[in-house]
């Protein structure tokens, strides 16, 4: 590969195939694993019954799943768009796709703003080669869906248009980013203390004092979402005061909920790949990148430190921007460190990925139920779009798109009673239960599926075991 330093139209060119490339391997791999059952209710369900609700013009109408209006949960005012674009491809493969093409876009973004800089081609396709194999793009979306993904490329342009002299691209992107929805407001925090670190004082001070608006206004909003942050802090006080002394005071109080080697874990996993990149000019996005930091490191919700999920969107967008800030001081250097540079990014991205990635589930967690999951849409096809659905939890993302259907997991099903159809996998099926996939006559929940079945039997209705997987009940006709 030739590296030349004027290469700047020839390199975007290439990144865009890049990106093509990756968003299609992201989307192939999040597919597999959704058809293969490796999604769940909470969230890709609920988004997608959400998606269906705005996208029939039902905003306000509570969603089964939820027992919310869409935008209760956490106000994310991009639902609406993403309504839009549901009703005219009413899948769920549709929110997976646009999920795969905001992070599959990442190497053309960075691409061009790297060339707006001037940085070496060289140092330009390190930073492609962390993101295309950033362990934490494959696994958030691999984790169901989450709006605030999708505003990931608007986060990074934020962060370089702070310093721009182009004002509307900056508020822009940032209005789009809290959009997300209501925790977003810690992304804009951060951003207003990137700005004011990089000496655009107003522009910083902007961004908090909308971001801490947007906080208060989104929350009140939020019935459902509401305060997430506090409550997952709450061990710390019962007031946002009394968290901060506890901090300040007993800051080993956080170890009673999360471990030193835990967060060390989750650090190493989200910045090994840019690790060989960043430079001091990458001190200020990594205060940007604080905020978020902080609050998923002492949650008592382990999900926040898990890779899997949207809890650390901000903190790769700031790690790619301050790839970006250090990359000129290298661009300075020799010929030979910027070459050490690459070599040691490929290297350790490599590492992150095969540490991290979990592309192993597959083998284990997904491919052995593939027969159930051909089966299962040998079924799904005959359930008519009208009809309420009672499925298990892998069952009912697939059949989301509807105005009434339950999960056999939440007990708040019976209060739906009765369902024109009860879908549920055979005894013999496999079923994930903790990370092991198991016979669903052997757990607990095959006992409430079993428990529901003759419900419905008892009710009349028609309940036969239609293949080798699949156990349904329909309600007779009248």
């Amino acid at each position: 590969m030739n590296f030349n330093l004027k290469q700047g139209p020839s390199i975007e060119r290439a990144a865009l195939l890049v990106s093509v490339v990756y968003a299609s391997i992201l989307f192939a791999t999040a597919a597999v694993q959704h058809y293969l059952f490796g999604t769940q209710v909470w969230d890709i369900g609920l988004f997608e019954q959400f998606s269906w609700l705005i996208g029939e013009g039902r905003i306000t109408e509570i969603s089964s799943l939820r027992q919310v209006a869409p935008l209760e949960d956490h106000f994310s005012l991009l639902l609406l768009p993403l309504g839009a674009v549901y009703k005219v491809f009413p899948s769920t493969f549709s929110l997976i796709g646009l999920q795969s093409i905001a992070l599959g876009s990442l190497p053309a973004v960075v691409a061009h703003l790297a060339v707006k800089r001037q940085i070496n081609t060289r140092l330009v396709w390190a930073l492609i080669c962390a993101i295309v194999l950033c362990p934490y793009s494959f696994l958030v979306n691999r984790g169901d869906f989450h709006p605030d993904v999708l505003t990931i490329p608007f986060m990074i342009v934020a962060i370089f248009e702070a310093t721009q002299s182009r004002r509307w691209r900056y508020y822009f992107c940032l209005i789009i980013t809290l959009f997300a929805k209501n925790a977003q407001a810690l992304f804009g925090f951060g951003l207003g203390l990137y700005a004011i670190t990089r000496g655009r004082y107003t522009r910083g001070l902007i961004a908090i004092a909308v971001s801490i608006f947007w906080w208060f206004l989104a929350t009140h909003l939020s019935s459902a979402g509401g305060d997430h942050v506090a409550i997952r802090l709450g061990y710390l006080g019962d007031t946002k005061l009394e968290m901060l002394s506890t901090l300040l005071v007993r800051p080993w109080i956080v170890f009673s909920v999360v471990t030193p080697s835990e967060i060390f874990l989750y650090t190493l996993g989200l910045s090994l790949p840019f690790l060989a990149l960043l430079r001091q000019p990458a001190l200020a996005c990594l205060l940007g990148a604080a905020p978020v930091y902080f609050v998923n490191i002492i949650s008592d919700s382990g999900i926040q430190r898990e890779l899997n999920h949207h809890y650390s969107i901000p903190i790769l967008a700031f790690l790619i921007a301050g790839c970006i800030d250090s990359m000129p001081s290298i661009s300075a250097k020799v010929s030979r460190i910027q070459k050490n540079v690459f070599n040691a990014t490929l290297i350790l991205s490599l590492v992150a990925f095969l540490g991290y990635s979990r592309m192993m589930y597959f083998k284990s967690r997904y491919l052995p139920r593939l027969p159930e999951a051909v089966a299962f849409q040998s079924v799904a096809s005959g359930i008519g779009p009208r009809e309420s659905v009672l499925a298990s939890s892998n069952y009912v993302v697939h059949l989301a798109g509807r105005e009434r259907i339950s999960q056999i997991e939440k007990d708040d099903y019976q209060q739906r009673w009765p369902f024109d159809v009860i879908l549920f996998p055979g005894e013999k099926a496999l079923i994930n239960v903790r990370g092991r996939l198991r016979e669903v006559g052997k757990t607990k929940i095959g006992r409430k599926m079993n428990q529901a079945l003759n419900r419905a039997k008892a009710a009349g209705m028609s309940c036969d075991q239609v293949n080798d997987y699949i156990r349904l009940c329909r309600k007779d006709a009248d």
